[in-house]
């Protein structure tokens, strides 16, 4: 072969790989998770999610910032993401076509993870020590992107029997903004949604700038009469938070990891297997990430879900005529 000749198959050859090479990385499908706002656990545990995605299934992952978990609602069915992190609340509420959502949003139940709550917390020093001291008082008690905290808020209202109109509720974007206000001094108290041992809850706490409403069993129980049934009642031993002196009752909420029925069961199969065979690694991100667990992922179902994560817990032979059964009912709504 002439000397030109074996220059130009070199060349022919280079161009082959090059284009397998293009092929393969353009065959790696993206998917994309919405979640709430930079910094919230929310946040770290979708990048954590996304890290355990991408290495554990192909698929390339990246995090959307979208607001909150209603708005990743929205995101889903405008199919602006794939996946979402979102409280029950909002899924359960867009499901149904609730609240803010004014028309059902299809969305579908992949990883149940950890509980969030929502719970009152005082500026230190406001003088507040019954539910009535909140009257004439500034309170951060809505927010756009959580609808559920100023249903929490109206809860607390009628189950301790207190005029809402007598309280000045103040409207927030996000977390950061009302820890921020109630540093300055210019809100007495915010219904907040944290987690267990979360940092931005424990940094006022140790600075002396805010601390826990306390009340009883029995108020929260009542509290929780006057929710919908997928917020449920949880406790916290003292010292959960450091400066948290006793017991504390309050309002607990699961979070959802969420698709859209669009997404191919494929696709969403290899999520659902990457994040239930590497809770270990996943919690590496989070220590709330732990919790998502294929125990805790088939247990208190109040969504359908998807074909892909069914197919994930068939293999497993951990899906039941009784699962089978909740999500003919769930897609019946």
């Amino acid at each position: 072969m002439a000397q030109r000749e074996k220059f130009a198959a070199v060349i022919v050859l280079g161009f082959s790989f090059l284009g397998t090479l293009v092929t393969k990385t353009s065959a790696q499908e993206a998917i994309r998770i919405g979640t709430s706002s930079v910094g919230s656990v929310f946040y770290t545990i979708a990048i954590g999610a996304s890290e355990v995605i991408q290495k554990h299934s192909g698929l390339n992952a990246t995090v959307e910032p979208v607001g909150g978990s209603s708005a990743n609602m929205f995101g889903l069915n405008a199919a602006k993401i794939e996946f979402a992190l979102a409280n029950s609340f909002a899924a359960f509420t867009a499901f149904k076509g609730q609240q803010n959502f004014k028309k059902p949003i299809d969305v579908r139940l992949v990883v149940q993870g950890q509980p969030s709550y929502r719970w009152l917390l005082l500026r230190k020093g406001a003088g507040i020590k019954r539910i009535q001291d909140l009257e004439g008082r500034n309170v951060i008690a809505k927010r756009r992107a959580l609808p559920e905290i100023e249903l929490v808020m109206d809860a607390f209202v009628n189950g301790f029997g207190i005029k809402k109109d007598k309280i000045n509720i103040i409207e927030t974007t996000d977390s950061p903004q009302a820890y921020n206000a109630l540093r300055a001094g210019s809100v007495d108290a915010a219904l907040m949604p944290f987690s267990r041992k979360a940092a931005a809850v424990q940094k006022p706490l140790t600075d002396g700038v805010l601390e826990f409403f306390y009340a009883s069993k029995d108020k929260r129980d009542e509290i929780l009469r006057h929710l919908p049934p997928m917020m449920w009642g949880d406790t916290f031993e003292a010292q959960v938070f450091e400066g948290q002196e006793k017991e504390l009752h309050l309002i607990g909420l699961n979070t959802y990891f969420l698709a859209r029925p669009g997404v191919s069961n494929e696709n969403v199969y290899k999520v659902t297997k990457a994040l239930l065979e590497n809770t270990k690694e996943f919690a590496t991100y989070h220590r709330a990430a732990a919790l998502w667990t294929l125990k805790r992922t088939l247990r208190n179902v109040a969504l359908p879900f998807h074909p892909g994560a069914i197919q994930y817990f068939k293999e497993k032979r951990v899906w039941t005529p009784e699962h089978e059964a909740t999500q003919k009912k769930l897609l019946g709504r």
